[in-house]
């Protein structure tokens, strides 16, 4: 008799959270190794947005919430902590109604988000005391012992599911006897647990070879590698068909890296089939590696918001930001996106807010730099994440960020720096929006 696994994508608890194509893709691959495997498997995503939710851009839009309590350490900031995804009604009928399961695996996200991840598992729990549950994903990877003092109970999974060896070696009761030999990643299998689906994601490749102090994808997959176009291709296929997805996010962290081997097959792929779909970037791409003949074929494969990974064009941050490009750099590629066709609010330009010693005017320049080349600018505030080299750094001034998770929420930690505060920080935002409404044609 077939075992039986439920997966879980968790609750978020945070300041702000917005559906901008956001997708568990961890959890999708986990789905497809347990199906690998002989599971039967029944998926519950708790930020999954009703059928009939109200539609912004591309298909994003606002997560259902609700008021939760706010820990102690953010009372200082004035604004309302709120529990993200579906009610608590839609997971308790969900359990209600599933066979016993032989394994529970709930996914996590940012490590700041630990007080959903434990509301859910604890809801879980009651329907299924005795199932072994298993928390893996990106806080497990960066924070397994705050998971573990949080949820004594639970198995903490902090390998790969890529290797063999990461999940014989786990520990941790089925988990180990899993075999991915002779196992292709694919996201089909977790597809076919959907009902439906606003928007789809794109996951090209895995890894980053780049090595910036602030982000961990190195360090939650090691090894940078190139999945096969033709499945991806087929990936995108199956969700158009099915359910009529047309707006699909890319999720790679390196999207345009040795592009012969990578994103030109990719595309070229998509433009032999005739796919009739949008296709959104949202984490940001390589400015360096950007080009007139890459920005050609993005257009006419169907790609409708270009970001940026620009950070700074401070030259005190190249380290930082492992050289992404200055500001004649990002002038250059602006123009060559233009000139294939993409408009001006298509675009925007990551600007980072939070590195060491950046103050509130180093960070309005370059919105007002970014603006002057007639794109969107989009500030990000920084949130150190546990074993980059930025964390580190920033433990050494404050030591608390190795023993609060929630320490490292971009909301919180801005206000913490030198010069900062949450005016500040506002300031930022508000500087951001007065400029983009120009861009968009928003303004009156």
């Amino acid at each position: 008799m077939p075992k039986t696994a439920l997966v879980i994508n968790p609750w978020v608890t945070d300041f702000k959270l917005y559906d901008e194509w956001m997708h568990p893709a961890g959890l999708y691959f986990l789905i497809s190794l347990l199906k690998h495997n002989g599971f039967i498997v029944h998926y519950f995503n708790c930020l999954q947005r009703p059928l009939h939710a109200r539609q912004k851009y591309c298909n994003t839009g606002d997560f259902e919430q609700r008021e939760f309590p706010k820990p102690p350490v953010y009372s200082a900031l004035k604004r309302r902590y709120k529990l993200y995804g579906r009610p608590r009604e839609a997971l308790e009928s969900f359990l209600s109604s599933v066979p016993a399961a032989d394994l529970i695996c709930i996914g996590s996200g940012m490590t700041y988000w630990l007080p959903g991840l434990i509301e859910t598992a604890h809801t879980v729990n009651k329907y299924f005391p005795k199932t072994p549950i298993v928390i893996g994903g990106i806080s497990a990877k960066l924070i397994p012992s705050h998971i573990k003092t949080s949820l004594p109970d639970a198995h903490v999974f902090s390998g790969t599911l890529f290797s063999q060896s990461s999940l014989k070696n786990s520990g941790i009761p089925i988990v180990a006897t899993l075999q991915s030999t002779l196992w292709e990643p694919s996201l089909y299998e977790a597809y076919q647990e959907f009902t439906f689906a606003h928007h789809g994601p794109v996951i090209s490749s895995l890894g980053c070879p780049m090595s910036c102090s602030y982000c961990a994808s190195r360090i939650l997959q090691e090894t940078f590698f190139v999945r096969n176009p033709d499945v991806v291709v087929g990936e995108i296929e199956y969700l158009r068909s099915r359910f009529g997805v047309q707006n699909f996010a890319i999720f790679d962290d390196a999207l345009l890296y040795d592009p012969d081997r990578h994103c030109m097959p990719l595309m070229e792929s998509i433009l032999a089939r005739g796919l009739n779909v949008h296709f959104h970037a949202p984490n940001g791409l390589h400015i360096r590696w950007l080009s007139p003949v890459i920005f050609d074929i993005m257009k006419r494969v169907g790609f409708k918001t270009l970001r940026f990974g620009y950070e700074s064009g401070d030259a005190r941050y190249s380290r930082d930001t492992a050289g992404k490009a200055s500001r004649e750099e990002l002038a250059e590629k602006i123009r060559m996106a233009l000139e294939s066709g993409f408009a001006n609010a298509s675009v925007g330009v990551y600007v980072m807010a939070g590195l060491p010693g950046q103050s509130q005017e180093d960070v309005l320049r370059e919105i007002e730099f970014v603006s002057s080349l007639s794109v969107k600018v989009k500030p990000v505030f920084l949130s150190p994440v546990p074993h980059t080299n930025l964390f580190e750094r920033y433990v050494s001034s404050f030591p608390e960020l190795a023993d609060d998770p929630l320490l490292h929420n971009d909301t919180f930690f801005i206000t913490r720096l030198p010069g900062w505060d949450a005016q500040a920080m506002q300031g930022v935002i508000d500087a951001a929006k007065k400029r983009n409404a120009f861009i968009t044609g928003t303004t009156h």
